[in-house]
């Protein structure tokens, strides 16, 4: 059974089952994450420092599930966020996932000492060149969020927190409303 998906504010449908890949490494994760695809997972979350794209992207192709039914996630950290360096690491994650384009690419941690204007700028020439359809940040405060979407608003999709009982992130949830 496959799980069923939910319609964002920007009208994206995204499958409401996730599979976060953390940790999921090796052989045994790569069997883990081909397991969660048979039982109907449609959204997977990989990033560059999981070390594990090349895992997601044989599951991806040993499931036989079209490329169009899955919605695939991967991040930058926050130490490669140069611009240069961003296209290089997209380069480095299509190829290691055997795939044209991922769905969403996050900036997976903001950094300092990188303008972020210039790293969201990068980030949207890869949203031009159709090798992510949507751009987005991860683990960005309320302050950082602001920042953000003053220098690119229209463009981005998401901020990827943590959240759960013991991490609630009230302001954050307030600010994305």
């Amino acid at each position: 059974m496959t799980a069923s998906a939910t319609r964002t504010i920007q009208g994206e449908a995204i499958p409401a089952l996730g599979l976060g890949t953390f940790e999921l490494t090796g052989p045994a994760g790569e069997a883990a994450i081909r397991a969660a695809i048979d039982l109907g997972y449609r959204q997977i979350d990989t990033a560059i420092r999981y070390g594990n794209e090349a895992e997601v992207g044989r599951a991806i192709r040993a499931s036989g599930v079209a490329r169009g039914e899955l919605f695939v996630t991967t991040k930058i950290w926050f130490n490669d966020l140069q611009p240069d360096t961003v296209h290089r690491r997209v380069d480095e994650s299509l190829e290691r996932l055997g795939l044209d384009q991922v769905d969403l690419l996050l900036v997976h941690w903001p950094a300092k000492e990188i303008p972020l204007g210039e790293t969201l700028a990068a980030f949207a020439e890869e949203k031009s060149k159709g090798r992510t359809r949507l751009i987005g940040v991860s683990n960005f405060t309320v302050a950082l969020l602001d920042e953000a979407l003053d220098v690119h608003k229209a463009e981005l999709f998401c901020n990827q927190v943590e959240y759960h009982p013991f991490l609630s992130q009230q302001k954050l949830l307030a600010r994305m409303r």
